[in-house]
Formats: structure tokens, sequence, C-alpha cells
């Protein structure tokens, strides 16, 4: 099972304008691939290009030429635990960050289970993990800060939109809004409060 993603260009600061950035990601790493027949762990770069290729289709005709090392650069990573993070799990499976009864010990970052509404596979949770360890065995009189729920704030909905469409207003977005209705409509949000929330966000 090979995903890949082409996240938003450029990825990184010194990339060039004709570079693009692709993670690839194999799942099983002990199957072998449909067109280079060797478990991923064992393929190089090049060889990992030209499965890739091949499962987008490309003629195998074309696969050598464009997998070579003057057009493409893969470099290969093993992560053995990766998924590791989201296997099912009960409560007791992960130690708590401060166990009962624990006055000088705490288990800290992802594999460690913490009542907060976190998620694990971010630097928050391992850092939410710190801070509660620490507030917890030194007696601080402190709450460990709760996570943003961006996903009900309307107003990270609409910062999120405007990045997403290249810092455009709403009026330079290709929108599915019949031309007709546009101009109105947009008029109408500008005078209410959720007309100076996209003001605020930059959409209007």
């Amino acid at each position: 099972m090979l995903s890949w993603a082409i996240h938003r260009q450029p990825h990184f600061k010194k990339q060039k304008p004709n570079e693009t950035s692709v993670w690839i990601y194999g799942l099983y790493s002990d199957t072998k691939g449909n067109y280079i027949k060797k478990r991923i762990v064992d393929c190089t770069g090049e060889e990992i290009t030209k499965e890739w290729l091949y499962h987008l289709g490309v003629p195998t005709a074309l696969i050598d030429k464009l997998a070579d090392e003057s057009s493409i650069n893969t470099v290969p990573v093993y992560m053995p635990f990766v998924t590791s993070y989201f296997m099912p799990r009960v409560k007791g499976d992960r130690p708590a960050v401060v166990p009962i009864g624990s006055a000088n010990l705490a288990f800290i970052g992802n594999f460690a289970e913490s009542p907060t509404r976190d998620t694990v596979f971010t630097t928050e949770y391992s850092v939410r993990t710190a801070m509660e360890a620490v507030y917890t065995l030194m007696n601080v009189d402190r709450g460990v800060p709760e996570v943003f729920n961006s996903i009900y704030d309307i107003r990270t909905l609409m910062r999120a939109m405007y990045y997403m469409n290249d810092k455009k207003p709403l009026k330079d977005m290709d929108l599915p809004i019949p031309k007709l209705v546009e101009k109105p409509l947009l008029k109408k949000l500008e005078n209410n409060w959720i007309g100076e929330l996209m003001k605020q966000q930059h959409l209007l």
C-alpha cells in the first residue's frame, strides 16, 4: 500500500520554483512491490521512485528515464513504528504521565496517556505531557493549557480558507457561485457581524 502527497509548494524555504517536494509512504514494508520486485526496505531511492511512477500509471518505457537522479532525488527514511501511535488501545495500555503513587517518576511524550483532549502525533501532546508531569510532581497549582478547538472556531476556518486560496479575498476566488448572485451576496455580507469577521480574516 503506497500513498503519496504533494503539499503546498514550496515546502522548503530554499526550494527552487521548478522543484516539487513529494511525500511517499509505503505501509507494508515486508511486501514486494508490483514493479520493483523487492521490499521497500531493500530499495534504493531510485527504485522507490520507479515503483511510485508505476502506480501513477506512467508508461513503463518512460519510468527509468523519469526516475533517474538527474530528474529526481528520493531519500528513503525507515520509520518502523510510525503508525503505532494510532493503534487501537484501552486504558492501561500506556502509562499515565504520573503513575498513581509516583513521587519522582513521570512519563512524557506521545506514548504516555494524558487526560487532555489532545491527539497523539503532535508536538503539543509532548509539551502538554511534560507540563503535566512538572506541575504534578512539583505541586504547581497551574492547569495545562486547553487544546485549542480550532475546528469549531469560525475565525480559524475563515483564516484557513484565505490561506488555502493563496491569500485571495472571496471576490478573487474561483467559487461555485453563479455570477448573477455573487455581487449581491458579497454586498450583503459586508454589513453584518459575519462580514466583520471576514474582513478581519482578509476574505472581504
